[in-house]
């Protein structure tokens, strides 16, 4: 499904807040785990052991392929960005297609050593006699395992944010939301270290806080659209038109409020 990007900067009288830690790219976090991968890299060089050897290089590939899909989802976050299904009636804040293949892709390199352990196990090659050493890789892959079929569960659930005329629907994995508009009391930013979209319904009702992950979009836009629709109804009937045209009337909408 085809996904449009832009940035505009709708006018909002609430401060911003970064949508990365400190504004800033953590891409020493990368580099963090790439360092992990030194200690089974030298184990592989130094020890003739070939079971060893074939376990140790397994899981320095998962610790590689962790760091690569780190910068992956680092390199879909964006001051300003939105991300919108332009074929979608109404408004579809959608994540990244990186956000939802990564948690697969991460849960099979965790696979990775313990299917190397049970090559090693079958064939009785030679390795370092620990317990630790020879079960740590199943365990990576148990957890490798419940990371794919929560992600294939999650699956079932609509991706991001949808705006129609009806309300909202959406944001898997960081709570659900099936609200009509009457039923959203508030919508905010929080004050942490990133910007997470806040929603919290009627009476007291459930609470919601999504990251740019989860939206795919800065959450500090997506408030700005969500809160006008809140305080404007007759606006809502324009959900009825595509992602693209609605926001720029919106922005349009929002503009002529400032002027």
């Amino acid at each position: 499904m085809a996904i449009s990007t832009m940035s505009p900067r709708l006018p909002s009288t609430d401060p911003r807040i970064p949508v990365l830690p400190n504004g800033r790219r953590p891409t020493w976090l990368v580099v963090v785990v790439v360092l992990f991968a030194v200690l089974p890299v030298l184990m592989a060089v130094a020890d003739e052991r070939i079971g060893l050897r074939l376990v140790m290089g397994a899981l320095t590939v998962t610790i590689l392929g962790a760091a690569a899909c780190l910068h992956v989802l680092f390199g879909t976050i964006r001051e300003r960005l939105l991300r919108i299904d332009p074929s979608a009636s109404g408004i579809w804040f959608r994540p990244a297609p990186a956000a939802t293949a990564v948690p697969f892709v991460l849960g099979s390199l965790l696979l990775l050593p313990a299917v190397a352990q049970i090559v090693v196990d079958a064939g009785d090659l030679p390795t370092m006699p620990s317990f630790l050493l020879t079960r740590a890789p199943y365990a990576l892959g148990l957890l490798g395992l419940g990371v794919i079929v929560m992600s294939a569960v999650r699956l079932r659930e609509p991706a991001g944010l949808h705006l129609t005329t009806e309300g909202l629907t959406g944001i898997r994995g960081r709570g659900r939301v099936d609200w009509r508009w009457d039923e959203l009391a508030e919508v905010g930013i929080g004050t942490g270290p990133v910007a997470k979209l806040h929603l919290i319904a009627d009476g007291a009702g459930p609470r919601v806080e999504a990251p740019m992950l989860a939206l795919g979009s800065d959450p500090n836009q997506v408030a700005t659209v969500v809160r006008y629709f809140r305080d404007v109804p007759s606006a809502r009937a324009d959900l009825d038109g595509l992602g693209p045209v609605v926001l720029r009337g919106v922005d349009d909408a929002l503009r002529a409020r400032e002027g």
